[in-house]
């Protein structure tokens, strides 16, 4: 009787999630975004990630990229190219294993991906706007919009007064899927970091959806909105107030959410809407506020479109100036899951580096020189008995990044910066994931690491590279030279400027304490004959 009743409800709840995906029609984009490599000699390979509602008409074979040199619709245009369908595509895994890979009209909502590239020469312009425009999306709860435009922008001359430069850009690439099923009155953390390879500066924003050059999705109204915030009847002895409710959804609110509520019948009143973006990570928290398990699911009353903008800013001549964007159409679909609740991680973890061991809060940028490991122990746990938790990297950007699972809810990160990546934040995202069938839910943590590259000799020049212990250092930090012997070594900053005087023992061990107020940094402690040199990496608790 037991096993029939367990049939019974997974059965139901199969078809509920068949209701979450639409009827065919011909509308299948569910989200996606164009990047660009630099190649050299002006050359750039573009990439479309596309993805399709598995329920739509089927992807396309090809899709047609235009360049545009200007920002504006009436600019110059530029080459156009057919992109071409690169590789198989791929699949949705948030449904258990039973259920996973699953793309069929008639099937649970899912997903399918797809990757489209072209090449293009794009000599030296204030502004390359690059573009796909195809149709159409889904019905969707907070949008009127039909056709979808992919779009992208590079800068590669760069004027700044009167000196003029050419650069090459590559775009940054985000570490997350754009698709995210998340539940009804749960908090739902969804990750959108991404990886620069030219270091750049990365700020992120929610902007609106584009339909076509120059044209902006018009958003629906937003629901239980009334004029001012006029009292709505709870029953016949109550009313509440919701005095920050918007007339429509918009970019910065785009899906209807839960809200604390204060005072006591007969008036009560809400605030503080559970959603918010922040704009160093492109990280997400949201507790939707709103699921239809009635109406048809062609209607699209469960599904979401949140446009997460990507500025590249790069440091020239001393000031920061843009020199990219990327726009990443998210696509977020509500559904009801019962009891089951998101895995959580725990907020601080083990550091390990060379022989040192730290615990530090998850939410801390973490240093690393470039070429040196760093390992980061991570533990996440589920509410519901029962449910097993694993970690995962998804398909990670940032390069040197590995998971090795440790147990249950647990693994270690070791995080390798290759000895070229430019100094700069990077981040990298850890998925945890439950067990729960049809469905599992899911927390993102983004871990934000601090690189510094290693300063150059002078070239002829043999240097002794000496170690320093610990590193990082917070408060002292000690070092021995490769031979014996007073020696008297400056140490200076990233930038050259020195900033304090050591002398080594008659065995060549020495220590430098930095004075108060002095900011954290690699700093470089070198012999005044240039025979040695110490790396002494400064991060005070």
């Amino acid at each position: 009787m037991g096993l029939m009743r367990t049939f019974t409800r997974l059965f139901s709840l199969l078809l509920l999630l068949a209701g979450l995906a639409p009827a065919v029609r011909a509308s299948h984009i569910q989200g996606g975004t164009l990047t660009y490599t630099a190649l050299g000699n002006n050359q750039y390979r573009v990439v479309l990630k596309h993805y399709r509602d598995c329920s739509g008409i089927a992807a396309p074979t090809n899709a047609m990229l235009e360049c545009r040199n200007g920002s504006t619709c009436n600019s110059p245009s530029g080459p156009t190219a057919t992109m071409a369908l690169r590789g198989a595509p791929t699949y949705g895994n948030q449904y258990c294993a039973t259920l996973s890979g699953i793309c069929t009209a008639t099937g649970p909502a899912n997903y399918e991906a797809n990757s489209y590239e072209a090449t293009v020469t794009l000599p030296p312009a204030a502004t390359w706007t690059l573009s796909v425009t195809d149709c159409c999306r889904p019905s969707i709860a907070n949008s009127t919009g039909s056709n979808f435009r992919f779009e992208t922008v590079l800068h590669n001359q760069i004027t700044m007064g009167t000196t003029t430069q050419t650069i090459a850009n590559t775009s940054a690439v985000a570490s997350n899927l754009p698709v995210f099923f998340i539940p009804w009155k749960q908090l739902s953390i969804l990750g959108n970091s991404a990886f620069d390879a030219d270091g750049d500066s990365l700020v992120y924003s929610l902007v609106s959806p584009l339909e076509s050059c120059g044209m902006v999705s018009t958003y629906k109204p937003y629901p239980g909105y009334s004029a001012g915030g006029s009292p709505a009847p709870i029953g016949t002895a109550c009313v509440v107030t919701n005095p920050w409710k918007p007339a429509a959804y918009s970019a910065t609110l785009p899906i209807d959410v839960t809200a604390d509520t204060t005072g006591a019948c007969p008036v009560r009143t809400t605030s503080n809407p559970h959603f918010q973006f922040d704009p160093a990570t492109g990280g997400i928290a949201v507790e939707p506020a709103r699921y239809d398990a009635v109406s048809a699911s062609a209607a699209g009353n469960n599904k979401y479109v949140v446009v997460v903008q990507i500025q590249e800013l790069r440091r020239l001549g001393g000031q920061y100036v843009e020199v990219g964007v990327t726009r990443r159409e998210l696509f977020l679909t509500v559904y009801d899951c019962g009891t089951n609740v998101p895995p959580t991680f725990a907020r601080t973890a083990t550091v390990r580096y060379g022989t040192g061991v730290r615990t530090q809060a998850l939410n801390q940028v973490i240093p690393v020189l470039a070429g040196e490991p760093i390992s980061i122990d991570l533990v996440a746990t589920d509410r519901n008995a029962g449910q097993a938790v694993s970690l995962g990297l998804g398909y990670n950007a940032t390069p040197g990044a590995a998971l090795q699972a440790t147990g249950l809810g647990t693994a270690r990160l070791t995080f390798t910066p290759p000895q070229n990546l430019p100094s700069g934040i990077y981040r990298v995202a850890i998925t945890a994931e439950d067990n729960n069938c049809p469905l599992k839910a899911h927390e993102t943590q983004t871990l934000v690491f601090r690189v510094t590259a290693v300063l150059a000799t002078r070239t002829g020049r043999q240097v002794a590279d000496v170690a320093a212990w610990p590193s990082p250092f917070a408060d002292a930090v000690q070092f021995q030279l490769p031979t014996a012997g007073t020696k008297t070594l400056t140490v200076a900053d990233a930038l050259g400027r020195p900033v304090a005087t050591l002398q080594t023992d008659a065995t060549g061990k020495g220590c430098w304490q930095p004075a108060p107020g002095l900011a954290p940094g690699l700093y470089l402690a070198r012999t005044a004959d240039g025979s040695a040199a110490v790396r002494l990496l400064y991060q005070p608790e």
